[in-house]
Formats: C-alpha cells, structure tokens, sequence
C-alpha cells in the first residue's frame, strides 16, 4: 500500500491531521514553516523521501526514496519545560514499541536519539523545539523520525554502521501506530512511565563507554537513566549525569 495521507489516517486513533508529501527537503523543516498552524490537535509531516534529511547536531540522515519512513509530529508543549526535555527518551519507547507490535523485533535503544537492531542503527530520532518569536518561550515540539525499512544500499561511511528492519512493512500502519503512541504516551508523560522501559531496552547502560563533552573525549561507565532521559555515569572522578543535546556517546570500540 503506497504512504499516504487517506492510508494514515484511517489507522490512526488520534485526531492528529496528516499531510503527505513524495519528496521534501525534511519533514522538520516542513512542520517548522508551518509552525502557525498549531493547536491542540497533533499536525503529522510524512515524506517518501527526504532531499536533505537532519539528524542531531547538525548531521544528516540518509532518507532514499520508498525505502524508509520519514515523519515529523508536531504536537503543543507541555507548561513544565522537562515535560518537553524527555521527549526523545519517551519517543524512542514508543518507536521500539511499534516495531515490535508490526514486525516482531526486539530493537534496542543507543542513548539518546537511535533505534538499533543487533549492532547497526536503524531509526534516528530528532526532537525540536518550537518557540514564541515574541516571548521566546517554547510553545511547541516538533519529533521527527527516520526509519530504515527495507534500504539495502547505503553510503560508504554508512555501510558499516546503518541498516533496515529488512521486511515488509505496512508504512502507513507503522506510522499511525507510532503517531499514536507517540500522542497516547504525550498526555502521560508527566507520570515518566517510560522511563523503566527505556532502562530495559537500552545498548549502553553496565557498559564501558566513551563521551565527549566540550570537544574532550573521556572514559566512563553508563550506570543509570534519570527521570528526564539524561544518562548517569560513572567517571573516575565520580557520578555525574550527561544531559540531551550537549554531548555526543560511543559505546567502546563501537564504529557508530
């Protein structure tokens, strides 16, 4: 069944309207131009293919045509500012959740944003914030995900590191199943029942790792998981916890 808006929005539960594109620059990109149109009801940016795909910190993700999912669900903050700071934690579980439900498969959780099957990732996750140009206050989160669902032919730097869910798929199911996931988990988040989830599917934590923090790469040991997502580890000078968007993790001798 080819993606499209009609396809989505008949599986979707939610009330969250679906605009469907073949080819666009990103889906964040888009949900950010149409910032204005927000309201209480979740706004869903889909896309075949991505010209210009963005991953955390700057990177970009590698979006092929008819191969992947790429989407972008942009949904109203939260009045509490850590409501939106854990949301690429909750996401990451609800996206887990939807694999499993839709193929079967046990995927795992490299602290923050990526979703991997065995040792290859297969889905990013990049959550944005929205802001009031008036009061500079966050009013919005805009939560893109790029899955691979069936790319066999990546990159070079990407071959060795990347990889699919590597079965059919219904897109439009998989998607409406992680947008309401996504929107069910949203009006809960406060009570972060995710999180022991989160903990239970994580690649990082009881393990030796590398993080690099203003530019200085370090050794540490992943010991735990906060209520807000950040990572606590163990350092030779003691605990101290890694927050989103200010570092960068690498599991020991891992090439990702």
């Amino acid at each position: 069944m080819m993606l499209s808006a009609e396809n989505i929005s008949t599986k979707l539960n939610c009330n969250a309207q679906v605009l469907c594109f073949d080819t666009i620059d990103s889906t964040n990109s888009e949900a950010k131009r149409n910032s204005h149109k927000l309201t209480d009801s979740p706004l869903l940016f889909v896309a075949n293919s991505q010209t210009a795909g963005r991953g955390r910190l700057g990177r970009s993700f590698y979006s092929p045509k008819d191969t992947g999912l790429y989407m972008s669900l942009m949904l109203k903050a939260k009045d509490d500012i850590q409501d939106t700071v854990c949301m690429t934690t909750a996401v990451s579980v609800c996206v887990t959740d939807a694999i499993k439900a839709l193929c079967g498969i046990d995927a795992v959780i490299k602290w923050v944003n990526d979703i991997y099957i065995g040792s290859k990732k297969v889905c990013g996750i990049l959550c944005e914030a929205v802001t009031d140009y008036v009061t500079s206050k966050i009013k919005g989160i805009i939560i893109g995900i790029g899955i691979n669902i069936s790319t066999i032919d990546f990159p070079d730097e990407l071959r060795d590191i990347a990889s699919s869910l590597g079965q059919a798929v219904d897109k439009n199911h998989l998607c409406a199943l992680i947008t309401d996931n996504i929107v069910t988990m949203y009006e809960n988040i406060e009570s972060r029942a995710f999180i022991d989830e989160y903990k239970k599917r994580s690649l990082v934590l009881g393990k030796k790792i590398n993080y690099t923090e203003n530019g200085v790469t370090k050794e540490a040991t992943a010991v735990d998981i906060d209520n807000n997502g950040g990572l606590i580890i163990e350092t030779e000078n003691g605990t101290k916890t890694l927050s989103t968007g200010e570092i960068t993790i690498r599991i020991k001798n891992d090439k990702s």
